[in-house]
């Protein structure tokens, strides 16, 4: 009995910490004016030694996710600290990078030094029916570069939220926008 009255506190306290561990990090969600709340631990993955990354989410369907290092926030590339994915009837729809205030920032490692992306699937139902072949192979598929067929276009803005104009129209193919959309890389 005692063994288990031991057994069932160490889980106790184990859960606890966890809990513990990913409120401690709501402080930072708490912290980002754009992402309404009230947000619950979406991913934690976390290790002991308090690194690695954390999304919440809220009943808006946005994702903010950020990293930590020994505990503390992790700067990306262009000093990103933090996402936040909007989505819209399963559809990622916007994708703004913030700086550790929560700020627009943009980054000149991007492509056109861009703060903010906005995706519009101009043909959902070819997307979809891409979608699914892509789905069916978990994401490892090799897919003939279709932005050609013009089915996903993307708009830029800047720090100050305002379109970067551009000479023509910018299209992703269907696996770019399907990685986007499942939050496979990090800036």
């Amino acid at each position: 009995m005692k063994s288990f009255i031991s057994l069932f506190f160490g889980l106790f306290l184990y859960v606890s910490s966890f809990a513990q561990s990913a409120e401690n990090y709501k402080v930072y969600a708490n912290q980002i004016k754009q992402f309404s709340k009230p947000t619950r631990v979406l991913r934690n993955e976390i290790n002991a030694e308090r690194n690695g990354f954390i999304e919440f989410t809220n009943p808006k369907n946005q994702i903010l996710r950020f990293r930590v290092q020994q505990n503390k926030l992790q700067l990306g590339s262009c000093r990103i600290a933090f996402e936040i994915y909007y989505y819209e009837n399963n559809y990622l729809r916007r994708i703004e990078s913030l700086d550790s205030s929560g700020n627009l920032i943009g980054c000149n490692l991007k492509l056109n030094g861009e703060a903010v992306t906005e995706y519009i699937v101009e043909k959902p139902s070819l997307y979809l029916q891409k979608k699914k072949l892509i789905d069916g192979a978990e994401g490892n598929i090799d897919m003939k570069d279709d932005s050609e067929e013009k089915i996903i276009r993307v708009q830029y803005f800047d720090a100050s939220n305002k379109p970067i104009m551009l000479p023509k129209p910018v299209y992703i193919s269907s696996k770019t926008y399907w990685q986007d959309n499942i939050r496979m890389a990090w800036p």
